[in-house]
């Protein structure tokens, strides 16, 4: 089994192939949108969800047999078939080519698998068990969903909206004195409880009082 280096890709605009027209390929299809993919898919025909999201500029369908030529233009391949030969030529030409591939359910004919992802807001934990139990995977990402609740998408919003202030106007020194204190626990649990102005105060407070 791979050894997978775990990262983080920006799609925002990157050419993605998709292979097949199914309910698989729509799931990548919709994913790979909401992260700001241009999609092409490959398929002699699509199921009409899939259908609905084609609008010839984000989401194009190229409606045909896949071919080698295909895999050219993208930077990223998904195959989503469940015809084995087509699938292991996807593969191929994929490695051929470079590009990174993923074969849904099909491990060996990876470059890259996807992970079980959850988010809330800028939070994102992507969970994997390198192709062994997807299942499993889901299973870990739910018990995160219980620990990690939608107060995370406000936590990370004040803090986000603090970082460029703290970086312009704190010294080094400072500002780790800032960071440790905005973190410790406080202004989380102050969220959690639905008292979101007290916490914005306690973190403003926190950043005056380090104020030259």
């Amino acid at each position: 089994m791979s050894q997978y280096y775990p990262i983080f890709m920006d799609l925002n605009a990157l050419p993605v192939l998709v292979v097949g027209g199914g309910s698989v390929a729509l799931r990548k299809v919709e994913t790979l949108l909401h992260h700001g993919a241009l999609v092409r898919i490959v398929s002699p025909r699509l199921v009409p969800k899939l259908q609905e999201r084609i609008d010839g500029k984000t989401c194009v369908w190229v409606e045909k047999n896949y071919s080698t030529d295909d895999i050219q233009e993208a930077m990223l391949v998904f195959s989503c078939t469940e015809i084995e030969a087509i699938n292991a030529q996807v593969s191929r030409d994929a490695k051929a080519y470079c590009r990174p591939v993923n074969v849904v359910d099909d491990p060996e004919k990876c470059s890259f698998i996807v992970p079980s992802i959850m988010e809330q807001g800028d939070l994102k934990i992507a969970v994997s068990t390198g192709g062994s139990s997807p299942i499993v995977a889901r299973q870990v990402r739910a018990d995160l969903e219980e620990m990690y609740g939608s107060e995370m998408t406000e936590y990370l919003g004040l803090l986000k909206h603090w970082r460029t202030r703290a970086k312009a106007d704190l010294p080094p020194e400072k500002r780790s004195i800032f960071w440790n204190r905005a973190t410790d626990g406080e202004v989380i649990r102050l969220i959690k409880a639905d008292r979101l102005t007290e916490a914005k105060g306690v973190v403003e407070t926190c950043f005056l009082s380090l104020l030259d």
